[in-house]
């Protein structure tokens, strides 16, 4: 009688054994993990492409009234008024000897932020947000002025646009 019991008993195993094999799934199946992605605001100053990381991007609005501040720095453009809070509006064409031009009407001001600091960039047109794999981020060409170079992280190749993608905290750090 223990026999029979014990070979019952085994049978039940050995079938519980089958049918975890036999389920859906492989249990060692490997996943391939997702690339990790970046999210951009893409925008032009003069002829050149730029991005900003969307994580640092508090809000875009419409370049209107810019308050100029005498005796400011030349990278400084003024202050803006935006919702009551008062917003430095900081220019990013001197910092990359790109030429002076008078804003159009797709001028925008991107108001980012860092930590406690923050200020807004006067672009002259934002064009897109893209989502980017950290593979496709290529350290930035070392062609850019040192001056400018010192606010590029990186770039990357869309659509046959180079773009410069800009660190945030250094542009705040010149502000600071």
């Amino acid at each position: 009688m223990k026999n029979e019991l014990s070979s019952q008993r085994m049978e039940e195993i050995a079938e519980a054994i089958e049918d975890m094999v036999d389920d859906k799934e492989d249990l060692y199946e490997r996943v391939e993990p997702k690339e990790e992605s970046l999210q951009f605001i893409v925008f032009r100053l003069a002829r050149e492409w730029y991005g900003v990381e969307m994580t640092k991007v508090k809000e875009i609005i419409k370049a209107g009234k810019i308050t100029y501040l005498p005796s400011s720095p030349e990278f400084i453009a003024g202050i803006v008024n935006l919702r009551g809070n008062i917003l430095s509006v900081t220019d990013l064409k001197p910092m990359f000897s790109l030429p002076h031009e008078e804003p159009t009407e797709k001028a925008r001001i991107i108001a980012i932020e860092s930590g406690i600091l923050e200020t807004g960039l006067l672009v002259d047109e934002v064009v897109e947000s893209i989502e980017l794999p950290v593979s496709k981020i290529e350290p930035a060409l070392l062609t850019i002025p040192a001056e400018g170079g010192q606010y590029i992280e990186g770039q990357c190749k869309v659509d046959n646009k180079l773009i410069a993608l800009i660190s945030v905290e250094k542009i705040l750090e010149k502000r600071a």
